[in-house]
């Protein structure tokens, strides 16, 4: 397998998350279990590189995931017990990806590490049955090969991210298969938007700016445990969760107060054609996301305060499930 095929790992768990990449989870060697799901208040459980984070994604389900052979390009099914992606920042333009890939066996993670063939500026390291790659090849990325070479892990412990996070729902209908939280920083949205336009890139900074953008958190959701092989194919095929039983939710948490939030929100999305709408006590703007090709995703958006929520689903009475269930 090579590195191109080791990033096919990212796709299913990445859905509409802030379109990021994320995956891994840890050191091998602590005295706490690690929670059975990526539950918010469980992540304060989870083992990260002891280095400054912009980025932090974990994904894992009820019972292990299989990735088939065909999305991996190996001759093999893999079972993976969980996933995260760690993003490390440096200055304003410097920024490194770190990717941990547990698996159920130490034998199936020795085995597929033997078959990952790097390409220039990824690093790869076996530990057990973890698989950790680093992407990058500047100071962020050193700091990073640097943290896991010598098993310098610790207790996720961002606070305004975990009080961010803990405000999703999480359990029931709500079943949480992967969570990303990011802080937009100069380092991490020059990444992300690397390939755009100057257009594009120039919008986005406007907004990040205008809303004073201080944390992002997101949620994949699905009542049950999601078939990777059905959701690798619709997002080569469309890029498109119209068709598939899951749901996005995400979080946007403003600098600004809420009383100046609220009406600039408003405004835009009344611009971008989303209507106000009422569901129980709640006041909901409701709209739609075309996604590429003819499917267009129904997308709520619901203001509290200085936070904004965004639920999208293919199946509209999901998105209302999962935007009345927020945490207040």
């Amino acid at each position: 397998m090579n590195a191109k095929s080791a990033r096919k790992l990212l796709i299913p768990f990445l859905v509409l998350l802030l379109a990021t990449p994320i995956i891994g989870v840890g050191c091998q060697e602590t005295e706490r279990e690690l929670p059975e799901a990526p539950s918010p208040s469980a992540l304060s459980a989870t083992l990260v590189p002891n280095v400054p984070l912009d980025l932090y994604v974990y994904c894992k389900q009820d019972s292990p995931t299989r990735i088939p052979a065909e999305v991996l390009d190996t001759s093999y099914d893999i079972n993976v017990d969980s996933l995260a992606v760690w993003g490390v920042p440096e200055g304003d333009n410097d920024f490194a990806l770190g990717m941990g890939v547990t698996l159920t066996s130490a034998s199936d993670a020795s085995k597929l590490y033997d078959e990952i063939t790097l390409e220039e500026g990824i690093w790869k390291k076996l530990s057990d049955n973890t698989i950790y790659l680093v992407y990058g090849s500047g100071i962020a990325a050193e700091s990073l090969r640097r943290a896991i070479s010598n098993n310098d892990f610790k207790h996720y412990d961002d606070s305004e991210c975990l009080n961010a996070a803990a405000t999703l729902p999480s359990g029931g209908e709500t079943k949480l298969a992967a969570i990303t939280l990011a802080k937009p920083s100069k380092a991490l949205t020059g990444f992300m938007t690397q390939d755009l336009d100057p257009e594009a890139v120039g919008m986005i900074n406007m907004i990040l700016t205008i809303a004073n953008l201080k944390v992002i958190a997101a949620g994949l959701y699905s009542p049950h445990q999601i078939d990777i092989a059905e959701l690798a194919e619709a997002m080569e095929n469309h890029g498109s969760i119209a068709d598939l039983d899951l749901g996005v939710l995400i979080l946007v948490k403003s600098g600004l107060p809420g009383f100046l939030l609220k009406p600039a929100i408003g405004e835009f999305l009344e611009e971008a054609e989303f209507t106000e709408t009422s569901l129980g006590e709640l006041t909901l703007y409701r709209g739609t996301f075309d996604a590429d090709g003819d499917d267009s995703i129904p997308v709520l958006i619901r203001i509290e305060g200085n936070y904004m929520f965004a639920a999208l689903s293919g199946q509209e009475s999901y998105a209302e499930t999962l935007i009345t269930s927020i945490r207040k």
